[in-house]
């Protein structure tokens, strides 16, 4: 079993110099909770009422269209926060589900309990603020993409900054993600590859 409270440790201290009580205090509320494959930490339309550390694995964010399509919002992998933010920051119901992609360990905590922490010390306020100016520069970022860019640059884009996660989705879950339809990512890829191939070949 991997060292769990030392990666949350390392985490929390990441973001600021964690005094050891309070990191005693994150070990008291934060418990191991394994998720197999294909289960759901969050059910869109339940209220939110626990957060995790996600020591390993990979879990998805994704939404389900009236169609009943899924459309892929992001994922979240090892020494991440799992949470429907959102929904748990306005107590109201999550419109996003939390899937996991592969079994997992994670360090969850109750909403209650996670609040009764972090309103105490200032280094709980610093993480707070952290995570939270990252998210909106992770949703702006997003956005661009899906506004601006084609299927092929988001493709390439996601593929060449994160090389690791890309080789553990399946092309449905990353099709889901950029935007498009398995078969047409298909396309996509064998469309880069006779451009790569007719540009060796000139070389």
């Amino acid at each position: 079993m991997p060292d769990a409270y030392g990666q949350l440790d390392a985490f929390l201290c990441r973001w600021c110099d964690f005094p050891g009580a309070e990191l005693a205090k994150a070990r008291r509320v934060f418990r191991p909770v394994r998720l197999p494959r294909g289960k759901l930490f969050t059910r869109a339309g339940d209220r939110p009422d626990r957060m995790a550390f996600l020591v390993q694995g990979l879990v998805r964010l994704v939404y389900t269209a009236a169609d009943g399509a899924d459309r892929t919002h992001g994922f979240r992998a090892e020494n991440q926060l799992v949470c429907a933010y959102s929904a748990a920051l306005r107590g109201e119901r999550s419109q996003v589900s939390i899937e996991a992609l592969e079994p997992c360990l994670l360090l969850a905590a109750s909403r209650q309990a996670f609040g009764e922490l972090t309103a105490g010390h200032h280094c709980w306020r610093e993480l707070i603020a952290g995570l939270t100016e990252q998210l909106y520069l992770q949703q702006e970022a997003r956005q661009r993409e899906l506004l601006l860019q084609d299927a092929a640059t988001r493709y390439l884009g996601f593929v060449g900054g994160n090389p690791g996660l890309a080789r553990r989705l399946t092309q449905a879950q990353v099709a889901s993600y950029i935007g498009v339809t398995p078969v047409a990512l298909s396309r996509i890829k064998a469309r880069l590859i006779s451009v790569n191939d007719k540009a060796a070949a000139r070389s």
